[in-house]
């Protein structure tokens, strides 16, 4: 039933860890980790003569080996954070934790073989393998929630078939709930954060992520909504092996993101320039966003200079009125409209009433720095250092009580997919018109 493919990747095979106790123990594991390392670097910064800062410490790159170990075997909601935390890389973490975390966007252990046979037959009966004329038990792909298998029907279409983690599904409010509480104890969430309200909506979140029969809803959304737009390719799915635990879609052969760093910087500028418009499209026009920005989600076509657009979970319907009251601030920010910056977040959420007038100052202040990359005729994130300069303005804030706004779970979706596309934007160095994309698309 198998094909070789030399040029697949490869993939360390790890059990995944199904009951809540083999979780908890893999979460404790990094904890302790975490907490070993931490004294061994605050010790060594001492022998050194040097003082212990989080830096050092916190955020020495032995952790960052811990994290990537320990959330790629257990995946589930569990690696999801970490993959999210694996974009700011060389920004607001270290520079050096960047290829360590890198490969928790790309490659996470496969599930054993066994794992994976007692998937499909609980899926698809004892007699699955009569649908195909070769199914591939390699993975082409293998990330928090599932890993993909290329597959050959008896009738001739090539699938790709995304195959759900035993136990992911069940473990997702066990394991936020653990996570959480790890990142308290090493002090990475900022006092202000309503952290508890955060985890109700995420768990809501990352259970509809895990029922791939909504994800086939969303992907055929996208599909009709993207249709005859040359700029991208959307697999087409296919229902009658889709289950709850497995998602089937179309084949297609393309490259990974990454890959698109060594075009050349018109290709790049294009590509990117593809990604934004379509970004303004989902807020503006669809208002419905595929919100996870993870950097896997997106193959490049070198041929065509198509965008592969895939992992359709985590789709958003955004009410119209979070659509125009990002396009209010959009245009406040462009003209520089202190009292429109501030009334437009104020609807968002993203500030309230509460906040003392240092933090309004403070907020207003950065989306004004921020606003530079919607005036001028072309943009370079990267060399315009934006993010930095960014975190330094508002570091100031982060460890105030009450601060930092928990907004609408719309809204932080839709600022989740705003921020990744602005860090692959940042990480590929492109040229961005985002003013003339602005105004022709909002």
């Amino acid at each position: 039933m198998s094909e070789p493919d030399d040029e697949k990747p490869r993939y360390h095979e790890k059990a995944v860890p199904s009951s809540r106790f083999s979780r908890v123990a893999k979460l404790g594991s990094l904890a302790g980790s975490l907490t070993g390392n931490i004294i061994k670097n605050t010790v060594g910064a001492a022998v050194k003569a040097q003082k212990p800062t989080v830096k050092n410490t916190l955020l020495h790159l032995d952790n960052a080996k811990s994290v990537t170990k320990h959330l790629s075997q257990m995946r589930g909601a569990a690696m999801k954070l970490g993959q999210m935390l694996s974009m700011d890389a060389g920004e607001i973490l270290p520079a050096e934790w960047e290829p360590i975390l890198a490969m928790l966007r790309e490659k996470a252990h496969c599930m054993p073989k066994q794992q994976l046979l007692d998937m499909l037959q609980s899926n698809w009966t004892a007699n699955w393998q009569e649908h195909f004329d070769y199914f591939d038990f390699e993975p082409i792909a293998a990330a928090s929630i599932g890993q993909v298998h290329k597959a050959r029907l008896k009738t001739g279409e090539e699938l790709a078939i995304k195959v759900q983690y035993p136990g992911v599904a069940n473990s997702i409010d066990s394991d936020l709930e653990n996570v959480a509480g790890l990142l308290k104890l090493t002090r990475l969430i900022p006092k202000g954060i309503d952290i508890d309200s955060i985890l109700q909506q995420a768990k809501q979140q990352l259970k509809q992520e895990a029922d791939y029969l909504s994800e086939l809803e969303f992907l055929s959304t996208f599909k009709a909504l993207l249709a005859d737009d040359p700029r991208f390719i959307v697999p087409t799915p296919y229902s009658p092996l889709s289950t709850t635990e497995i998602l089937c879609m179309e084949f297609i052969d393309a490259r990974p993101m990454a890959e698109l760093a060594y075009e050349t910087k018109n290709t790049k500028n294009t590509v990117m320039t593809h990604l934004f418009e379509l970004l303004f499209e989902e807020m503006f026009h669809f208002k419905f966003v595929q919100s996870d920005p993870n950097f896997a989600n997106f193959l490049f076509n070198p041929d065509t200079r198509q965008v592969v657009l895939l992992d359709f979970g985590a789709c958003r319907t955004i009410r119209d009125s979070v659509s125009d009251d990002y396009k209010n601030v959009a245009f406040a920010m462009q003209k520089q409209d202190e009292a429109q910056i501030l009334s437009s977040l104020l609807k968002l959420g993203l500030l309230n009433e509460n906040n003392s007038e240092e933090m309004k100052s403070t907020v207003i202040k950065a989306c004004l720095t921020a606003s530079e990359s919607v005036q001028c005729e072309s943009y370079n994130f990267k060399q315009a250092q934006i993010i930095s300069r960014l975190q330094a303005q508002t570091k100031s804030l982060m460890n105030k009580e009450n601060a930092i706004a928990a907004p609408d779970f719309d809204v932080a979706l839709v600022n989740r997919k705003v921020a990744g596309i602005v860090l692959l934007a940042n990480k590929l160095d492109v040229d961005i018109k985002l003013k003339e994309l602005l105004n022709e698309h909002a």
